[in-house]
């Protein structure tokens, strides 16, 4: 009996490069700053909470990344097919950009395909038009069951679009990636089913605690997959809280305003009620140090007192009390986000914090300096890694404060005096490629 890899598609250096090129590109992209209309029909209100909070973090592959890509790439075959066949399609607004609709004061909002009149069964109708590829066994399913029994976080999408614009009738395009076969369906307008979808929407945005799991086991098929599996069940061996950044959607203090001014999807409006002000896209992105997380991140142990600069918890498991907030002594929002479950309110680990206010951090180097929580000041190949420096202005001695290294990277910190400005030098040997970051978590 062969291997299986025997039967794989080998990944050349070349194949390897481009997946890399794409993976680098991917996970730059900025983070949603909403509610996507794209994913209000997803079956678990606690999954869209997480996602809008900004705690799931989806680790796709290069390859994960360009497939997206391919459907992207689909969209403006459709539209030049179906002005073809005699439609009007508009694609693109004004300026050029693709359609936002917005509601709940910027805080829901999705990015139409376009619509299109003179669709061959209804030609004096306007439709949303929604485009989409499909892998060979759901096409099949799709054709037997429609778009919104197979499908319906796209049915739900579309819907979302039809009461945002008025629209009665969307038209749904779908083609077999396999076959090139194709699939189309006029959605009609549910008025209801918009209702319950916005009514949905709101009780997510408003909420600052995770709302019930949609599905009762943590073994269960459309759980076990869940990008925010490890966080909703919770995982004693991961981390305390198990969310990919610091941020201002995870903050007790912060309010996302319903009521606030908005052109767009990205002037949503959050408040600081601490700070008593609006917050900036990038201050809500990386959150401040007066950062205090919503009670419910924490799974293991429940709030029992709290004022405006601390919350004390009590563990679940051995009782134990502790202090999450910013100063000595208590369990900053970073090392919560480091630390296992089963270290925080440990009485050794206490002992050690009391003594010598000392933090706790089980991170590698390069988990601490990536594109998350840093600013990238340069890449290119490790051997122009000392004229970027000396480029960049980086006054830092030329042996390193710390290093380490595996089979997959190398990587050098310099420490600033102040802290500030620490830079780390990352070597990813595979890719031949260097970056060096500044700031860290």
């Amino acid at each position: 009996m062969g291997k299986l890899k025997d039967h794989l598609n080998p990944e050349t250096k070349t194949v390897q490069a481009i997946y890399d090129y794409h993976k680098r590109l991917g996970d730059s992209e900025p983070k949603r700053g909403y509610l996507g209309a794209s994913i209000i029909g997803h079956g678990c209100d606690r999954y869209l909470w997480y996602t809008f909070r900004g705690c799931v973090k989806r680790d796709f592959s290069g390859r994960l990344y360009r497939l997206f890509e391919t459907g992207d790439l689909e969209e403006p075959r459709f539209v030049k097919e179906l002005r073809e066949i005699g439609c009007t399609v508009h694609d693109v607004d004004e300026n050029g950009e693709q359609f936002v609709v917005h509601a709940l004061g910027g805080h829901f909002s999705g990015h139409m395909d376009g619509c299109a009149l003179g669709v061959p069964e209804a030609p004096k109708t306007w439709h949303v038009t929604e485009f989409k590829t499909s892998a060979a066994k759901y096409f099949a399913k799709l054709i037997k069951s429609g778009v919104q029994a197979e499908f319906p976080t796209h049915y739900g999408q579309m819907q979302a679009y039809m009461g945002l614009t008025k629209m009665k009738r969307a038209l749904y395009l779908a083609r077999n990636k396999d076959t090139d076969h194709l699939y189309s369906e006029r959605v009609k307008f549910m008025v209801g089913h918009f209702d319950c979808l916005m009514a949905r929407a709101e009780k997510i945005i408003r909420t600052n605690k995770p709302p019930e799991r949609a599905y009762g086991r943590s073994d269960d098929y459309r759980c076990r997959y869940c990008d925010a599996h490890n966080l909703c069940w919770g995982n004693i061996d991961e981390a305390a809280v198990n969310i990919p950044h610091r941020n201002c959607e995870t903050c007790c203090h912060s309010t996302p305003e319903l009521d606030g001014a908005y052109k767009d999807s990205d002037k949503a409006v959050w408040t600081c009620n601490k700070q008593n002000r609006e917050i900036t896209i990038t201050e809500r992105a990386n959150g401040c140090d007066g950062h205090l997380l919503l009670p419910s991140l924490v799974w293991f142990a429940d709030p029992v007192d709290a004022c405006d600069d601390w919350i004390e918890f009590e563990n679940h498991a051995d009782k134990a009390r502790w202090r999450h907030g910013w100063g000595e002594g208590l369990w900053s929002t970073e090392e919560l986000m480091r630390s296992p479950g089963v270290a925080v309110g440990s009485k050794a680990v206490e002992a050690v914090k009391d003594a010598f206010g000392g933090t706790v951090d089980r991170t590698s180097l390069v988990s601490r300096y990536d594109a998350a929580t840093c600013e990238r000041l340069w890449d290119g190949k490790p051997e122009n890694i000392r004229e970027a420096m000396d480029k960049l202005d980086l006054t830092h001695p030329l042996a390193p404060d710390s290093f380490e290294e595996d089979n997959d990277t190398a990587a050098y910190e310099y420490r600033s005096d102040d802290g500030e400005n620490d830079v780390c030098v990352v070597v990813y040997k595979k890719d031949d490629y260097a970056a060096i970051w500044k700031g860290k978590i």
